[in-house]
């Protein structure tokens, strides 16, 4: 495999070392080895035996970060380091310094990383199709439906970028199925999930070892290796000592971060019964698993939480601490095994840093399995055309687009020989989602959806259902299939239902309410440019019925069966989809549309666009600013009037009804548009934010250009990000309100 390397070496590579780098090493480590045979027996060749020493480390999530510190003092003193042993947390970090990094490097990964994103697997917003970025925020939660029923997720975090950051900090150890063959020979434990063995993983592809051996029960989803199904290897036994001394230590180092059991005061809820009673089959294993240690490492990591990798730098101290302390019985424990071998070992010498490559030259690609998706849509979402060199930064960006289209349940790659490998995993081919929202003018909505199919990453049929309850109800039904060779063109056929209240102002005041009623059927047709431009037509019959369920003066009902030809646009580059930091909105459509039979009404259209752009100042503060134009032709039926007001957009009819701050939602309407925005918003703290904004418009019956009649409106918000969507407290006015509007929007936007 080719490669660029920097002029320099650094500290830390998140991609790993190359294969080339990996050779360099073990020729190294070769000649070290037998140039220190060679000063300890003073003699060109020696037959003695010099002892191995092995290190063990134990599973324990963030705690398991000590074994950073007991790793690097094991440096300082110059013990060497000839085997080593890991389960869970204990198999990551080991793992990674048998592939060469220094303990150093594992620090600096330890408290750079971010670990929330490593915890939850975020999809970047800007990885997804335009399509699925206008629904990807709707759901609380989603659940995947398998054999006709809808099922719990094996796990809540599908480990994605866990796996990618396993294989690209492991890229030298790419080429190597032996473990023992690694610069530092290596093992990992893990539980089969079906006979709760444990599984001795020493050959493989790495990354595979060590995620399977971290695999939480039901917080990250168990991996399959060779038909086994694989969890936490600390599920029986939590410290590999035995399999260290199965790989031939002499003298064993142990560093051991097991929970302690609970006493009785402390187990004072379900969970805590629940976790202490698991522990037993953890502890059944360690009282033997120490008696096989020369010496036991145990860092008073207690305090911390088991996911607590904020405090990651204490936690490496505490491991420090506790080495340092243990260095007596270390040398101790190395000097009684020196009298077994026929000649004393000299000091080990500093482990050299990796250094990281500027790029690989990839020559060929390949899917595995080649079958889970149509190849020319693959090859378009990866974007790679070997030959070609690529960083270690743009691959990972490119695994993640293919994750992002969210046909796979995760999706990793092995880079051998110049061969990109691609693995894939397959998702369950469906999907049931669940959403809820509060808001000030249509209080409680449930949207319940499903999806089956492959969907159109997967280049196959799918069918949707969407239900919206509520004051505004809604229900759809919808096929799709994507065609072409690379899947960018999406045909869909869709049946819907809507019922919706609007609510009639004059003068600032409320005066009436009026319902409308819809059925329509439609064909269209989308074409993806990317993953930020979509491009689309469409055909549509509806059927409206308008009658005004609250008013002073008796109106009759309006009908209107109709028919409609729309083109739509859309440009989105949002870096998140609440409360954006950066990028750029835009949505414009043009539709046509003409009565059908005898039914009232006559030739119409309608025309709007809208663009939003977010511009970050510092690296708290965003600038946003954006302008909405609408106009109306002919006899437009009455729900497609334009209409301005409330802090919030209503998505029932996005192409219409548009958020204004100081009048309430709905309270100007008319058949032309105009608006103009500017807002600030703060981070106050993560995903708390406070935002305050200006705008300026109208909603006219007669098109006129005349920017100094526009009404103005000024409001601020509190805002909160959280699982469950957006919690947003919003209050605004105008020049002419006594008190300010005060609205409340709670949960995903749908």
């Amino acid at each position: 495999m080719l490669i660029r390397r920097p002029l320099r070496q650094t500290t830390i590579w998140r991609g790993g070392a190359t294969l080339a780098n990996l050779h360099k090493s073990l020729t190294q480590a070769i000649v070290r080895r037998l140039t220190l045979l060679v000063v300890a027996c003073g003699l060109p060749v020696c037959g003695a035996h010099a002892q191995k020493v092995g290190v063990a480390l134990s599973g324990g999530a963030a705690r398991g970060l000590a074994h950073i510190g007991v790793l690097r003092v094991l440096e300082d003193a110059g013990v060497p380091v000839d085997l080593i042993t890991g389960t869970s947390m204990g198999s990551v970090l080991g793992g990674l310094y048998a592939v060469g990094y220094t303990a150093a490097q594992l620090d600096t990964i330890a408290t750079t990383e971010d670990w929330t994103r490593l915890l939850t697997d975020p999809v970047d917003r800007r990885d997804l199709p335009v399509d699925r970025k206008a629904t990807e925020d709707h759901y609380l939660v989603t659940l995947p439906i398998h054999r006709g029923g809808i099922q719990l997720p094996q796990g809540v975090v599908a480990g994605q970028r866990i796996s990618q950051l396993f294989t690209g900090l492991t890229w030298s150890a790419h080429g190597i199925r032996d473990f023992r063959e690694l610069p530092i020979p290596f093992a990992a434990v893990a539980t089969d999930l079906e006979t709760s063995r444990a599984v001795v993983l020493d050959h493989g592809f790495l990354p595979d070892a060590m995620r399977a051996s971290m695999a939480l029960p039901s917080v990250f989803s168990p991996v399959v290796l060779h038909d086994t199904v694989l969890i936490d290897g600390g599920v029986i036994r939590n410290l590999p000592a035995q399999d260290a001394r199965a790989l031939g230590a002499d003298v064993l180092i142990c560093s051991d971060v097991t929970d302690p059991l609970e006493p009785r005061d402390s187990i004072v809820s379900f969970v805590d019964v629940l976790v202490q009673s698991v522990s037993f089959r953890v502890w059944d294993s360690e009282a033997e698993q120490r008696r096989k240690c020369d010496v036991v490492i145990i860092p008073d990591v207690r305090e911390f939480s088991t996911f607590g990798f904020n405090r990651a730098h204490e936690v490496i101290a505490r491991g420090e601490a506790a080495a340092r302390a243990a260095l007596p019985d270390i040398q101790a424990a190395l000097a009684r095994g020196s009298r077994g071998a026929s000649r004393p070992r000299p000091p080990q010498p500093p482990r050299t840093p990796l250094v990281e490559p500027e790029s690989v030259r990839v020559t060929s690609v390949r899917f595995d399995p080649p079958n889970l998706a149509p190849s020319g849509l693959l090859a378009r979402t990866l974007g790679l055309k070997p030959p070609v060199w690529v960083s270690p930064r743009d691959l990972d960006e490119r695994i993640a687009h293919v994750y992002a289209t969210g046909v796979f349940e995760n999706v990793r790659y092995r880079l051998e020989n110049g061969e990109l490998t691609v693995l894939l995993r397959e998702r369950a081919a469906g999907r049931f989602g669940v959403g809820l929202r509060y808001d000030s003018r249509y209080k409680a909505s449930v949207l319940l959806s499903s999806t089956v199919g492959r969907g159109a990453g997967g280049g196959g049929v799918s069918g949707q259902a969407d239900v919206r309850l509520g004051q505004q109800l809604q229900a759809i039904a919808a096929v799709r299939q994507p065609v072409g060779d690379g899947r960018a063109v999406m045909l869909r056929a869709a049946t819907e239902f809507a019922r919706s209240p609007f609510d009639l102002f004059e003068d600032g005041h409320r005066v009436a309410q009026a319902r409308v009623d819809l059925g329509a059927v439609g064909l269209s047709v989308a074409r993806s440019l990317g993953t930020a431009v979509d491009l689309s037509a469409r055909v549509k019959t509806e059927y409206a019925h308008w009658v005004e369920d609250v008013s002073a003066v008796a109106t009759p009902d309006v009908d209107r069966l109709f028919y409609t030809v729309a083109g739509i646009g859309q440009l989105d580059t949002y870096d998140r989809g609440v409360f954006p930091r950066s990028g750029v909105a835009l949505r414009a459509v043009t539709e046509w549309g003409n009565r059908l039979g005898d039914g009232g009404g006559g030739a119409f259209s309608h025309n709007v666009a809208e663009l939003v752009a977010y511009l970050p100042l510092f690296r708290r503060v965003s600038l946003w600013t954006g302008g909405t134009v609408g106009a109306s032709g002919g006899d437009p039926p009455p729900h497609y009037l334009f209409s301005l007001g409330g802090a919030n957009r209503y998505y029932l009819f996005p192409d219409r009804d548009f958020a204004f701050v100081g009048y309430h939602a709905q309270e100007l309407r008319g058949r032309h548009v105009q608006k103009a925005e500017l807002g600030v918003q703060w981070e106050l703290a993560r995903d708390v934010v406070a935002r305050a904004r200006w705008n300026a418009g109208t909603a006219l019956d007669h098109w006129t250009f005349d920017p100094a009649s526009y009404v103005q409106g000024a409001g601020v918000e509190l805002g909160l990000r959280t699982f469950a969507g957006r919690v947003s407290l919003s209050a605004s006015g105008n020049a002419h309100t006594t008190w300010p509007i005060i609205e409340i929007d709670l949960g995903n936007a749908f």
